[in-house]
């Protein structure tokens, strides 16, 4: 047995058992990884084997690589002993901690596994960090400008296409009924959230066709792990696609972000770094975990379908505090990847609530969960622990800027000078401002244009 892999014995509730046997069919369809890791996910798997138990370690095992255990952390605690340990590494061979491996031979050069990989147990991450927090104003909580949100002049999409299509939209269905079960938010909310999103990270107005080529390379970049796992390579074509989707939008924002480009290289180059290539890294990296789904679009189409689903109540209560409003929703639902690998760094035996013993050895990879983490009761279940209180959807509690969506606890983060770290917060999501930010734009958008005043299906 291979020292990274905890023997899988199966000791589950029967429902959760079924992405374990899922997962080990050889044939996977492209995505299922995300079906599956979404089942995984939810809140009453965790309770179901006691992960949240005070007296317990926070863990629940879920398949992994190797016919293996992977235990993922998704208590608060154990989340929190993870991301505020600056010695915790990043898994750097592979990208997909669980039997969808994809290792780093598998990448052709210029298309980066590691570009994620922002932590602060390795001197390159950590100045990759400190890069993008001193010359990419956006991801600061209070840049000098922030531009407003500009509707993209696009041809074909109206105002009214795009409220049309929101408030008929259900999660996780929507692209099923479009016959396109991979389309997880409406493409005319990916077109405001891509076109605003570029607007202000690289000061770039990107056009309809640059905007699908963008979506065209997060959707490859989703297809790779199922494309590994059953070839163990990378196709050529697939290779070269993916690499001419990624130089041409780089050019594209070195000749025509209005400065933005310029300067950011400049100060690479400054730090020792090549600057084309941190811009290509910035640029994969934002696209992959802040854009599209999962990341700002997610946050904003969960917000959104929130306010849908009782409109007269929950406007109301989104006006009254946007930023509770939108805190509970990412609680709930998550903005961006829930999960980040790590290797274990001693070889540790775990006792489960259910009287089963588990051992990790040290290097095995292991998983955080921080969408989990929002429903521990420990913390969100009020004095009583409550894992449904924890489960309600209530903007405006006391303790909101403890969620830690963000890998660190929002009220930690806001503790540091910068988005690079610190102390209080040392390995947070360097977008965590940003998304907040952009997605309160385009939720204020929908609710002035398509609900305050409802504009017609054909109005400009």
């Amino acid at each position: 047995m291979p020292p990274d892999v905890i023997p899988l014995e199966p000791s589950l509730p029967l429902a959760y058992l079924l992405p374990i046997v899922l997962s080990s069919i050889p044939d996977v369809p492209q995505k299922a990884h995300i079906a599956l890791e979404g089942f995984i996910s939810e809140p009453f798997i965790a309770r179901a084997i006691g992960a949240f138990d005070p007296e317990g370690p926070g863990l629940m095992p879920t398949a992994g690589q190797n016919n293996g255990w992977t235990l993922m952390r998704v208590s608060h605690q154990a989340n929190k002993e993870v991301h505020y340990d600056p010695t915790t590494d990043r898994i750097e061979d592979l990208l997909l901690a669980t039997n969808l491996t994809l290792t780093k031979g598998a990448w052709a050069p210029g298309v980066q596994p590691t570009a994620l990989s922002l932590g602060t147990s390795d001197p390159r991450w950590w100045s990759m960090r400190d890069l993008w927090s001193a010359a990419v104003p956006a991801l600061q909580r209070n840049p000098s400008y922030v531009a407003d949100l500009q509707f993209p002049p696009f041809a074909g999409l109206t105002k009214g296409t795009f409220c049309s299509e929101l408030k008929g939209w259900t999660m996780f269905w929507g692209g099923l009924l479009k016959g396109n079960p991979t389309m997880l938010t409406p493409r005319e909310l990916t077109y405001v959230v891509a076109y605003n999103f570029n607007k202000q990270l690289f000061g770039i107005e990107f056009t309809k066709d640059e905007i699908d080529m963008t979506i065209e390379m997060f959707e490859q970049f989703g297809t790779m792990g199922a494309l590994v796992a059953s070839t163990g390579t990378l196709p050529e074509a697939f290779v070269k696609r993916f690499l001419e989707l990624q130089t041409t939008l780089v050019d594209t924002i070195i000749q025509r972000s209005n400065g933005f480009a310029k300067s950011f290289m400049v100060e690479a180059e400054k730090r020792g770094k090549n600057g084309k290539e941190a811009l290509a890294n910035l640029f994969f990296s934002m696209v992959a975990a802040g854009m599209n789904s999962p990341g700002t679009t997610f946050f904003a189409m969960y917000t959104i379908d929130k306010l849908n689903g009782d409109i007269s109540a929950m406007v109301p209560l989104y006006k009254k505090d946007p930023e509770a409003f939108n805190l509970e929703i990412v609680r709930l639902n998550g903005a961006g990847g829930a999960n980040a690998q790590f290797h274990a760094k001693k070889t540790t035996e775990w006792k489960l609530p259910s009287g089963k013993t588990i051992t990790e050895r040290k290097g095995t990879y292991v998983m955080t969960n921080t969408k989990l983490a929002g429903f521990d009761p420990a913390i969100w279940g009020g004095p009583t622990m409550d894992p449904e209180y924890a489960a309600k959807f209530i903007p405006g509690r006391e303790n909101r800027e403890r969620v830690i969506s963000w890998m660190s606890e929002l009220q930690d983060i806001r503790k540091c000078p910068n988005m690079t770290g610190c102390d209080a917060a040392p390995r947070f999501c360097p977008g965590a401002e940003l998304s907040q930010r952009l997605t309160r734009q385009v939720v204020d958008f929908y609710i002035e244009t398509c609900l305050d005043n409802a504009v017609a299906k054909d109005e400009l």
